[in-house]
């Protein structure tokens, strides 16, 4: 899933902005085996791994598509085989907690994908224009990485899993559209525990919403990932005739420019909502978000993965205060059908609480439905295999 983003993904998301929420540790479920919930004590631990890991080596970054399948994917390199998650916190009373671990790739940077080579992999395996070997080859990846996933859930106490499950956080993997049908075919042995993530790469299969259908009713939830609107969505929501002009980055360079054309656009998302919303309504119980991609949330709430992109929007905003105000318009009605139907909305960006009081303000539905991707950690990830040592066994510790 940060294929799209490129080198910018791998290499500023670790830039973080600092969080405001409360810095308490919050413990639930067995005492045999506490399940540590804030942001405070995750990030914590995510740093503490970070500052003993290694880095990328430069040749398996640099591989082509197929030498990547071949030595990275199919060599079996990556720790993990690449199933690394990122913590994904839900905002309730003020206080951002555990929700979600999202399986992230990744070898021995805990803060980016091997990049060009993963970014050049899956632009080679999905549609316009896919390889065949290549597409055939991130099928089996990501169904591998559902089943690894799946077994290491069974390798946790029951006490554990069980603390996760009233927990409801869940372990998300990502597969595409076409992806779908594959992964449900799977056997899975805690299926309540685990969600899909429908990425942007290839185009939509027939019978879509039946594919999802099945999901939500399987799985612990099924969620639309990296959504954000088309020029012309925005254009909709302007009081008079837009005249939009890109922001801009430190060199002067477009940066983030809105798109004519996008796959996982809004008009996609309200799809998504009304299959949600028949879901709910014909009692599948099916649980889900829409997650807005860094692009919009630089537009929507000011902040992106560059280091620069505070300063880029505050500019451009104050340069363009019609585009912004329809941004927002255009942001805001989605949000407001998406709560409607009992969805929840996470922004794919570190943020700070001061930088959402707005949206909160304006929807006061939004507060425990509200998530964030990374938090004050960034795009650190953690080897899936150690969360259990990490998160759910930590050492003991005096609590601060």
């Amino acid at each position: 899933r940060e294929a799209a983003a490129g080198g910018e993904e791998a290499t500023t998301r670790a830039n973080k902005v600092p969080s405001c929420h409360p810095s308490a540790i919050d413990t639930i479920a067995d005492p045999l085996a506490p399940v540590q919930l804030s942001e405070a004590f995750i990030a914590e631990r995510l740093r503490e791994y970070a500052a003993r890991g290694g880095a990328d080596e430069k040749h398996l970054c640099e591989l082509e598509p197929k030498a990547f399948a071949e030595q990275v994917l199919n060599g079996k390199v990556a720790v993990d085989e690449g199933d690394w998650v990122q913590p994904l916190y839900r905002r309730q009373g003020g206080v951002w907690r555990l929700s979600k671990l999202e399986v992230l790739f990744r070898l021995n940077n805990s803060s980016g994908v091997p990049f060009p080579a993963f970014v050049n992999f899956v632009k080679a395996a999905t549609d316009p224009d896919p390889d065949p070997d290549l597409r055939s080859s991130f099928r089996s990846h990501a169904v591998a990485s559902l089943k690894r996933v799946d077994e290491r859930l069974s390798q946790l106490t029951g006490e554990q899993r069980e603390a996760m499950a009233a927990a409801g956080i869940l372990t998300a993997v990502n597969v595409t559209a076409k992806q779908l049908e594959a992964a449900l075919e799977l056997p899975l042995e805690n299926p309540k525990l685990l969600a899909l993530e429908e990425t942007e790469y290839d185009d939509e299969p027939a019978a879509l919403e039946e594919l999802r259908r099945q999901a939500w009713q399987k799985l612990g939830a099924v969620s639309l990932d990296d959504i954000k609107p088309t020029l012309g969505e925005v254009e909709a929501f302007a009081h008079q005739p837009l005249r939009y002009g890109p922001p801009l980055d430190p060199s002067g360079r477009p940066f983030k420019p809105l798109v004519k054309r996008y796959s996982h656009d809004f008009a996609f998302a309200r799809r998504f909502v009304a299959d949600f919303d028949r879901a709910r309504r014909d009692g599948l119980g099916a649980q889900a978000d829409l997650k807005i991609d860094e692009e919009f949330c630089c537009y929507l709430i000011g902040v992106g993965h560059a280091p620069f992109a505070r300063e880029a929007m505050a500019a451009w905003r104050e340069q363009h205060p019609e585009a912004s105000g329809a941004v927002r318009r255009c942001g805001l009605q989605l949000i407001r059908e998406a709560l409607a139907v009992g969805l929840g909305i996470c922004l794919e960006v570190s943020f700070d609480d001061s930088d959402v009081q707005w949206l909160l303000e304006e929807l006061p539905h939004l507060d425990g439905r509200l998530y964030k991707q990374g938090g004050i950690s960034g795009s650190s990830a953690l080897p899936h295999s150690l969360v259990e040592g990490e998160l759910l066994s930590p050492p003991a510790s005096p609590q601060r």
